[in-house]
C-alpha cells in the first residue's frame, strides 16, 4: 500500500511537471511569437518614419508653393479692386453728366475706356443716352491710341450702353 501510495505521487509529481513542462513550452512559444511581431514592427517604423518624414516635407512644399501662389492672386486681386474701383468711379461722374448732356468729348472717350474695361463691356443707364453720344471715340491709353465706339441698346426693358475696342496701337 505504501508503495502504491508512493507510486501514485510520483505520478502526479510526473503529471505536474509535465503540465508545468507544457505550460512553459506554450509561454516559450507565445514569446518567441510575439517577439517576431515586436521585431517585425520595429523593422517597417523606420520606414514608416521615412515615408511620414517624406510626406511632411512634401505637404510642406507644396503649402510653401499655394501661399505663394495665393499671395500672388491676392496682389493681383487687390490691383484689379483699385482699377475697378477708379472706373467706377469714371463711370458713377461722367454718366450723369453725358445723360444730362454736358459731358465733353474728351470724358466721354474717358468713359468709353472704363466701359470697355467692365466685364461684358457693358452698363446699365438710367435712361436714354442721347443720340450725339453713339459714336466713336479716340483716346490715349498709357500713350497709345485706342479708339472706341458707343453702342446703346434696350435689353429686357432697361438701356444699356455697350464699348466696343475698335482700333488700338497693335491693331
Amino acid at each position: 500500500m505504501v508503495r502504491r501510495q508512493t507510486m501514485q505521487i510520483e505520478a502526479e509529481k510526473r503529471a505536474a511537471l509535465r503540465l508545468t513542462l507544457i505550460i512553459i513550452a506554450l509561454l516559450l512559444a507565445a514569446s518567441l511569437v510575439l517577439t517576431a511581431l515586436m521585431y517585425r514592427n520595429y523593422s517597417t517604423a523606420d520606414h514608416r518614419i521615412k515615408t511620414a518624414e517624406t510626406k511632411a516635407a512634401d505637404m510642406e512644399q507644396q503649402y510653401k508653393k499655394v501661399s505663394m501662389e495665393l499671395a500672388e492672386k491676392q496682389a493681383i486681386i487687390d490691383a484689379n479692386k483699385a482699377t475697378l474701383g477708379k472706373q467706377n468711379a469714371v463711370i458713377d461722374s461722367i454718366v450723369p453728366k453725358m445723360l444730362g448732356k454736358a459731358a465733353k468729348e474728351n470724358e466721354i472717350a474717358e468713359l468709353a475706356h472704363a466701359i470697355y474695361q467692365q466685364p461684358g463691356h457693358v452698363i446699365t443707364l438710367a435712361g436714354i443716352p442721347p443720340d450725339n453720344v453713339l459714336r466713336r471715340y479716340r483716346t490715349r491709353i498709357d500713350g497709345k491710341p485706342h479708339s472706341y465706339v458707343l453702342v446703346a441698346g434696350l435689353v429686357d426693358g432697361k438701356w444699356r450702353l455697350y464699348s466696343n475696342l475698335v482700333k488700338n496701337q497693335e491693331d
